[in-house]
């Protein structure tokens, strides 16, 4: 058994130090990158946008993994939430983090307990906390380009009446609006700007941003292109839709608050309780721990915690 822990460990240190290590090598080609096209800025612009929007399919440094992961579709699903959250690091490098903290989550709450099921338990408590962290980043994000947006659509439509173009319009935005639109927008500026289609550019922004009004102004920019029509007007009606969007959507987090707290209070009093008793009474539940049965009782307690908060998160989320 304690060979088994050593090993356990000695693998979960190795998986986490060599995830940090890529981490902090990928920052610094990130740093180097970013000089570069500083440096090509006062030199060629031209080098400049054709380096920031080079798109790198690798998902890891090393090339036996990075074949390995070009098969997975789980790799596929994790790159698009890393670049969904604007993280700068390869999907290898993130399984390797993650993997190492499952190792390592697992194998300290295995060491306290008998139990076999433990140890893939706190593995995926523990190895499951970055995937937590990037979406959490992620959402963020998106909130952010959401909030932008409709003044984004508000510059857009003026420039678009003062007689410029679309393309030029989404300069316009690139330069006046802050990140992340600007940073998004620009990318489909350049990227029109060397050959690609806009319903290709468009397309790809949806996939970096994952937002329903972002969809609703590529749909109606696309059928506008199709069929013709005054594009002002139509990127007017659609900020108004927005934010008429936005409206409704805060009438009803107002309207939900006391539900989503009330789930959130019932998923935490449980948990609160405990801790009170372990510390004012540390003897009361000493035999729920100790007894066979105990640990089946306490995993069956939390998964029907979190069955109820998800049913009553499922309940308040009210789709606008």
């Amino acid at each position: 058994m304690i060979g088994i822990v050593a090993v356990l460990v000695f693998a979960a240190v190795m998986a986490a130090g060599l995830g940090v290590f890529y981490m902090f090598l990928e920052r610094r080609k990130l740093k180097v990158r970013k000089r570069l096209e500083e440096l090509n800025r006062f030199g060629s612009s031209e080098a400049a946008t054709e380096a920031s929007i080079l798109r790198d399919d690798t998902l890891s440094d090393v090339p036996a993994i990075d074949r390995l992961l070009q098969k997975l579709a789980i790799a596929s699903k994790t790159r698009s939430l890393l670049m969904q959250a604007d993280v700068k690091m390869r999907v290898g490098t993130f399984f390797t983090i993650t993997l190492g903290l499952g190792l390592l989550g697992g194998t300290i709450v295995a060491m306290g307990s008998t139990i076999w099921w433990t140890f893939p338990l706190g593995a995926a408590a523990v190895g499951s906390i970055p995937f937590f962290v990037i979406y959490r980043k992620k959402e963020v994000r998106r909130r952010m380009f959401e909030r932008q947006f409709p003044d984004a659509l508000d510059l857009m439509t003026g420039a678009l009446r003062s007689g410029m173009a679309f393309t030029a319009a989404l300069q316009v935005v690139a330069e006046e609006c802050p990140d992340p639109v600007s940073n998004e927008v620009r990318i489909v500026f350049e990227e029109n700007r060397l050959g690609m289609s806009l319903r290709d550019s468009l397309t790809d922004l949806t996939k970096r941003i994952d937002s329903t009004e972002l969809r609703l102004f590529v749909t109606a920019v696309l059928i506008q292109k199709e069929t013709g029509g005054n594009l002002a007007e139509i990127l007017e009606g659609t900020a108004y839709v927005i934010r008429d969007r936005f409206r409704i959507l805060g009438d009803v987090r107002t309207i939900t608050a006391q539900a989503r707290l009330s789930g959130l209070i019932l998923t935490l009093l449980p948990l609160g309780m405990c801790v009170t008793l372990m510390v004012i009474v540390p003897d009361y539940l000493k035999t729920l721990i100790t007894d066979p049965i105990g640990p089946y009782m306490i995993g069956s307690a939390v998964f029907l915690q979190l069955v109820g908060y998800f049913f009553i998160r499922k309940i308040v989320n009210i789709k606008v």
